[in-house]
């Protein structure tokens, strides 16, 4: 086995304990036991207005979000913005490499400071409209004509900055300036576990985005089930799956989950990542917007942001465990991403906008859910919890 190893992406982590407990508890695939499970959730949870607002202001600005992975901003002196939940924010690592987050809201006039979709690499930002300038901690450093505003406090009108913590490789944000936000959430045993599974070190070989004509919670739903992997996906992830006992826990309202590949075996458990990752997975949703699966060569991750009841946006990011040094090694990833497009929107994408339309119809009192979508009540409870304590 050391002789193949030696041929595939070295993570070098070891398994947490977390990670070891649902290891240890996998079953030989003959010995799969799949949950009898009758439950239902309520139709309207994806197509209500009211509760959409409510999820805005109690789980969107109310716990800390996935606003992009840590390998987005692969250098110190860079930056790059998104908007969340009608949030701008502008994602920066200063010259010390520490990420930091702010609104992407110029203190002058209001206009966005960053408008590109790209990372850009300087050590300074300027407002396209006046030329206010900004380091990358907020501060205001200068602006033209500066005698036309006698008596301007400088130091009052850096820009707004949003809390924030980078966690495992991931980058995350409070959207409500005034709130405190505990982080603790992500740090500890979520931080420890996608560490070990090298996040905190890929390398982004690409990303994209794509609109969703669905509920953000359809999307996070459709990366909630195994029932549908093998079926939906037939024609792409189910050469490598196969219907599984999944072990699953909560991290908080994180959800940690552990499944069969085609080829597993107990025997071939080991407590190294790159070993495991060729006969089983390990996933996540970091709640409430992260996808993270985990892949031989590369992880996959899906931040989901919601535009309005009925739409959303998933940003996409491949992230390589290792920078490919060889044309094989970036062909590698090339077809990797090519297949995860497909796979996710062709098929799981394309099914929560399908699902929504159906949905929206009034059809439907409530969904079905059985012992292999456990994990939606789960993320489901999750976002009531949030709403209940508002």
């Amino acid at each position: 086995m050391d002789q193949i190893v030696d041929d595939r992406a070295s993570v070098a982590g070891e398994v947490t304990p977390g990670q070891a407990r649902l290891l240890d508890a996998m079953p030989e695939l003959a010995d799969c036991h799949y949950p009898e499970v009758r439950d239902a959730i309520p139709a309207s949870n994806y197509t209500d207005p009211t509760r959409y607002e409510a999820e805005l202001k109690a789980v969107w600005k109310g716990v800390p979000v996935i606003a992009a992975p840590s390998a987005l901003l692969p250098e110190a002196k860079s930056y790059h913005q998104v908007t969340i939940a009608g949030m701008p924010v502008l994602l920066t690592r200063n010259k010390a490499g520490v990420a930091k987050a702010f609104a992407n809201v110029c203190r002058h006039r209001g206009m966005k400071l960053c408008t590109s979709d790209k990372t850009e690499k300087a050590p300074r930002i300027v407002c396209p409209y006046h030329a206010w300038t900004y380091d990358l901690d907020g501060k205001l450093i200068g602006l033209p004509r500066s005698e036309t505003f006698p008596g301007l406090p400088k130091s009052e009108l850096g820009l707004l900055e949003l809390p924030s913590r980078e966690a495992g490789g991931l980058i995350w944000v409070g959207l409500d300036p005034e709130k405190s936000y505990d982080f603790s959430t992500v740090d500890g045993e979520l931080a420890e576990d996608l560490s070990a599974l090298g996040l905190d070190r890929a390398w982004l070989y690409d990303h994209a985005s794509f609109p969703v004509k669905a509920n953000w919670k359809l999307v996070m739903d459709s990366m909630l089930d195994s029932y549908h992997v093998t079926r939906l996906h037939k024609d792409s992830l189910a050469q490598f799956s196969v219907d599984s006992e999944n072990q699953i826990d909560r991290i908080g309202s994180h959800i940690r989950n552990a499944a069969h590949r085609a080829n597993f075996e107990r025997k071939l458990i080991t407590r190294r990542h790159d070993e495991l990752r060729w006969i089983m997975v390990f996933s996540y949703i970091g709640f409430p917007n992260g996808i993270i699966v985990v892949s031989p060569h590369y992880t996959s991750l899906g931040v989901v942001r919601p535009i309005s009841v009925d739409e959303c946006v998933v940003d996409y990011y491949l992230l390589a465990h290792d920078k490919p040094t060889t044309e094989r090694a970036e062909d590698r990833l090339k077809r990797s991403l090519e297949l995860m497009t497909q796979v996710f929107a062709e098929e799981d994408y394309w099914a929560a906008a399908m699902c929504h339309a159906g949905l929206a119809s009034g059809t439907l009192k409530e969904v079905q859910i059985g012992g292999m979508e456990v994990q939606i009540r789960m993320f489901q409870d999750a976002v009531t919890d949030c709403l209940e304590r508002q």
